[in-house]
């Protein structure tokens, strides 16, 4: 169902499954155009935990979907501050479940357990925004850098993506990275070489062009998620 939670003035919604009583997952999609290019896997995901009898609420930060907050306004302090005020209202909440940039977040309630999916840190995202930026100037005929493109993000702030980031954004973004500490279920895919405590199945829907949903795989996170949370 949709509900919501109340933040700075706004009414900002969220996505909620499974059952209405006891603790519930907080759901962490990837940022920026990431986000949109994997939102069907994410709610089939949920769906899929609450047949596993898993609560969930994957909520809107302020700037994006659904939100009336322009995403200039929005930094990652303010992300971490809304889902506080998300999790007291809509709590308890007791586990965390992120994808990509989304575990960047995951540390605004402390310590509590988090299963991360191929976790990122913020400079990678921003790194490869600006690349797309480039290419785009390169085919316009506009010369750019890397260098010269950060000098006025963080100064004025920039469009990246179809994103316009602030320069609080960009500096937060940039030193950004995932929070130490507490239990931490890392999960990469099959055919990724880096250490993991798990894998699963599939490819990262989010370097495709458009949107896209793997069913397979939303059925895989959420039964490594649900047998994860039930020890």
């Amino acid at each position: 169902m949709i509900g919501a939670y109340r933040f700075d003035g706004n009414d900002e919604l969220c996505l909620i499954h499974g059952p209405e009583d006891g603790p519930r997952l907080l759901i962490l999609p990837p940022l920026f155009d990431e986000a949109n290019r994997v939102r069907h896997l994410m709610v089939e995901c949920a769906r899929a935990l609450a047949e596993h009898g898993i609560a969930s609420v994957m909520p809107d930060l302020p700037g994006c979907n659904e939100s009336p907050v322009p995403l200039e306004n929005a930094s990652i302090s303010l992300w971490q501050a809304a889902l506080i005020a998300c999790a007291e209202q809509l709590g308890p909440v007791s586990h965390f479940a992120s994808i990509r940039g989304g575990a960047l977040l995951d540390g605004a309630l402390g310590d509590l357990p988090r299963w991360r999916l191929a976790p990122v840190k913020g400079g990678q995202l921003l790194r490869t925004m600006l690349r797309t930026k480039m290419a785009g100037d390169r085919e316009a005929g506009i010369a750019s850098s890397s260098e010269a493109l950060m000098e006025t993000a963080r100064a004025q702030g920039i469009e990246l993506a179809g994103n316009s980031l602030s320069p609080c954004m960009i500096r937060e973004l940039d030193s950004a990275a995932p929070a130490s500490g507490g239990a931490v279920r890392l999960v990469r895919f099959a055919d990724d070489p880096l250490d993991a405590d798990g894998r699963i199945a599939g490819a990262p829907l989010w370097l495709r062009a458009e949107p896209a949903h793997d069913p397979a795989m939303a059925q895989a996170m959420a039964a490594d998620i649900a047998a994860w949370m039930r020890g």
